[in-house]
């Protein structure tokens, strides 16, 4: 009888879309069920540093959060429309945790293309492509939200640069909960 290896990776706090802190997550780990020995020594290794690779990512998302909330009163210092407001706390939230994951999910997507040349079983591949899509929508996000930033008129993107408590990680959702 084939031995069954099933990965889950937990992402626990780090990669569950959490849809309200205090009431509800949504649990969104991919998981795989594959005999193991079925695959190759270089899949297997491959695959091995992935799910590593997955965990120090994980851990990196876990430290780069904030606490911080901005201000209502740091936010009225900009002069900016509340449309223009959002573009500017998602774009700047994004960017400080693109940076501040910057070499952890390097090595990351350099593992899931050395997985996806190598692997050959479909559920693995499927199992692949499905960390890709979790752990890289913030870098999707970020180009979306980079595009509707750039579009702002140029003073807007000029305070907004000058503003130092925009420079450092903040919450977001601490952010916008002032708003409500």
């Amino acid at each position: 009888m084939n031995r069954q290896l099933f990965i889950s990776i937990l992402f626990g706090l780090v990669f569950a879309q959490q849809a309200n802190a205090e009431t509800m997550s949504v649990d969104l780990t991919p998981t795989i069920e594959y005999p193991v020995e079925q695959l190759e020594p270089v899949q297997k290794a491959l695959l091995s540093e992935l799910l590593n690779s997955v965990t120090q990512l994980g851990d990196k998302k876990a430290a780069c959060e904030s606490e911080r909330a901005i201000t209502e009163e740091q936010l009225r210092s900009l002069n900016i429309t509340s449309q223009q407001r959002g573009i500017v706390l998602s774009y700047f939230y994004i960017h400080q945790k693109r940076e501040c994951e910057a070499e952890e999910y390097g090595e990351f997507a350099r593992l899931v293309a050395a997985n996806l040349a190598v692997q050959k079983q479909s559920e693995v591949l499927r199992f692949v492509n499905a960390l890709n899509t979790e752990s890289s929508s913030v870098y999707f996000d970020y180009v979306e939200t980079e595009l509707e930033f750039n579009q702002l008129p140029e003073c807007v993107r000029n305070k907004a640069y000058q503003a130092e408590f925009l420079q450092h990680p903040f919450s977001l959702m601490h952010t916008l909960e002032q708003f409500e």
